[in-house]
C-alpha cells in the first residue's frame, strides 16, 4: 500500500529542514512502495494562492527527480505521496498521486472494490472528473461532490461512508483503506479509516494507522502513514478527520460520523484479530493498496 506524509510549519521552510530525520526515513520506504510518488507544497516559491506538484512513476529513492521535487518544496504545507500500485493498475502520471482540482490536493493511501456499476454511478453525481483508472480519483471525485456543501474534513467523511455503501450494495467487500491527505490553501484534512483483515499476511496491525505529533517548540505538525520510528505520534482515531490549519497550526478533531462504523476487526482489537491470523492465515487476501 501507499505511504503518505504531510508537513505544516509555523512559517515557510524548506521541507528538507523541516522535517531532517523523518524524511530519509520516510524516503527509504520506496524500497517497497516504489510505484511512483508525488509531492505538493504551498508557500515559499510555490504558485501564489496555488501548490506546486510534482510526480514520477519511477522509485522515489532512486529518483533524481524525486530529489528535486523534496528539495524545492521550501513552503509551509507540504504533503508527499510514495505509491504501490494496486494489482493490475498501470503507472501512469494520471494514476499517480497527489491529484488536483484547483487549489486542492488528494492522496490516497488504501484500496476499495470497484463492483459493477460502482464507477458510472459515481462519474454521475458530477464531481471532479477522473483521468486515470484509479479508485483514488473517485474517491477524490465523491468528495468534491460533498464539498459543495460542507467543509472538506466532513466532506472527506461523507464520502468514505458513500464509498463504504456504494461499494458493499454492490456485493464489494468492505474497503481495505481509504486513509487520505487533502490539502486546501488554508489547511491540511488527514482521515484515517481501515479494515485490517484484508491485510497481507505478514502486514503488522498498525499498517494502515495515519498518525500525527504536534511539536510547538519546532513549529511544526506532521502526519504520516506508519513503517518507520515515530516517538510521540498519536493514532488518529477510525473514522476521525484532523485538520491542521496553516499559519496558526491549530489542530481540530472532527469526531466519527454517526454512521461511521468500524471493520469488524477493527472493534475485535489487535489481540484477537492477531489469533485468527495466526489460525487461518493463508485465509488472508492478497490485495495490494493503491
Amino acid at each position: 500500500m501507499c505511504r503518505l506524509l504531510g508537513v505544516v510549519t509555523r512559517s515557510a521552510a524548506p521541507l528538507v529542514e523541516a522535517v531532517p530525520e523523518e524524511l530519509p526515513l520516510f524516503t527509504a520506504l520506496s524500497e517497497r512502495h516504489k510505484d511512483g510518488w508525488g509531492v505538493a507544497s504551498y508557500g515559499g516559491s510555490a504558485p501564489a494562492g496555488g501548490p506546486r506538484v510534482r510526480k514520477g512513476i519511477d522509485t522515489a529513492r532512486a529518483s533524481t527527480a524525486y530529489g528535486e521535487a523534496v528539495a524545492e518544496a521550501d513552503g509551509d504545507l507540504t504533503v508527499v505521496h510514495l505509491r504501490r500500485a494496486s494489482e493490475g493498475l498501470v503507472l501512469t502520471l494520471e494514476n499517480t498521486h497527489p491529484f488536483v482540482e484547483g487549489d486542492v490536493t488528494f492522496s490516497h493511501n488504501g484500496q476499495f472494490d470497484m463492483p459493477e456499476g460502482f464507477r458510472e454511478h459515481v462519474l454521475s453525481l458530477g464531481g471532479r472528473p477522473v483521468e486515470g483508472t484509479t479508485d483514488s480519483e473517485l474517491y477524490f471525485s465523491l468528495i468534491t461532490v460533498h464539498a459543495r456543501e460542507h467543509g472538506w474534513a466532513e466532506a472527506v467523511q461523507r464520502a468514505a461512508m458513500d464509498v463504504h455503501r456504494l461499494v458493499t450494495e454492490r456485493g464489494g467487500r468492505i474497503p481495505e483503506g481509504l486513509n487520505c491527505l487533502l490539502t486546501t490553501p488554508h489547511e491540511l484534512v488527514a482521515y484515517a479509516h481501515s479494515d485490517p483483515d484484508q491485510l497481507r499476511p505478514d502486514a503488522p496491525w498498525e499498517t494502515y494507522d495515519l498518525r500525527f505529533r504536534a511539536d510547538e517548540a519546532t513549529g511544526r505538525v506532521l502526519v504520516s502513514s506508519t513503517g518507520y520510528p515515530q516517538a510521540g505520534f498519536t493514532s488518529i482515531r477510525q473514522g476521525e478527520a484532523i485538520t491542521i490549519a496553516r499559519g496558526t497550526l491549530d489542530v481540530r478533531h472532527h469526531a466519527p460520523r454517526a454512521d461511521f462504523v468500524p471493520a469488524p476487526a477493527q472493534l475485535a482489537g489487535e489481540q484477537a484479530w492477531a489469533a485468527s491470523r495466526a489460525g487461518d492465515a493463508g485465509a488472508q487476501g492478497s490485495r495490494v493498496a493503491s
